[in-house]
């Protein structure tokens, strides 16, 4: 029913909405963390400005805000809606998530960039355990090979996607999962477009650099 879908997509998407970096950084340094290095509230961001705690803290958290909302949706309407309806609330979950990441209703709408929303949603659908891990040591390769995060980030997030299409060919996920891999991995490079510019002209900043405060009036939130 329809309205299964709306109650799963809001619930999710205020979760996915709490602005962890946004919160980590005021209570930790009194800014806003979207003042300062791109303009994100991710955790690359927050590592920018308060270093690999402040990025660890973050990211569980941005992962938890995907996981919890697309786990507890297959384990509440299984038992009555079925297997099939349960897989494809899932996916609505994830994506609402990740939209609530990227542009959260309680900071004006200028948010994160989704991946580790992304990853806690891979987490939490059934039948993918085992290429989470996967895709998370092809991510520590990227980044200590090139130093870069959002080459790893444009990188995973559509391997991902092509692995769950690949096992949806194969019959072992629902076609759900790998709309959902498309869909994420479309809303991740969306967000990273300046990055990708900025790759390509050999602009982007390495790991923990970046952090200055941006100049007033620039676009936020890329």
């Amino acid at each position: 029913m329809v309205w299964q879908y709306v109650l799963v997509a809001a619930v999710s998407y205020l979760m996915g909405a709490i602005p962890t970096g946004w919160l980590v950084t005021k209570l930790g340094r009194g800014v806003d963390i979207r003042d300062y290095g791109s303009g994100a509230t991710g955790g690359t961001n927050v590592m920018r400005l308060m270093g690999f705690r402040g990025f660890l803290i973050v990211a569980v958290a941005d992962v938890l805000k995907a996981y919890i909302p697309v786990l507890s949706t297959y384990y509440i309407f299984e038992p009555f809606e079925g297997v099939n309806t349960a897989h494809n609330l899932q996916a609505v979950a994830g994506v609402a998530a990740i939209v609530g990441h990227d542009w959260p209703i309680y900071i004006g709408f200028r948010g994160g960039k989704g991946v580790a929303a992304t990853y806690g949603a891979f987490a939490a659908m059934l039948f993918f355990p085992l290429t989470v891990p996967g895709l998370l040591a092809v991510a520590v390769v990227i980044v200590l090979a090139f130093r870069y995060m959002s080459l790893m980030s444009v990188t995973t997030v559509p391997l991902g996607a092509a692995a769950f299409l690949g096992l949806a060919l194969a019959g072992e996920v629902p076609y759900a999962f790998a709309v959902f891999g498309g869909v994420a991995s479309l809303l991740v490079v969306f967000q990273h477009r300046e990055n990708i510019r900025r790759l390509l002209t050999g602009t982007e900043p390495k790991v923990g650099r970046g952090g200055e405060r941006r100049a007033q009036g620039s676009q936020q939130g890329l």
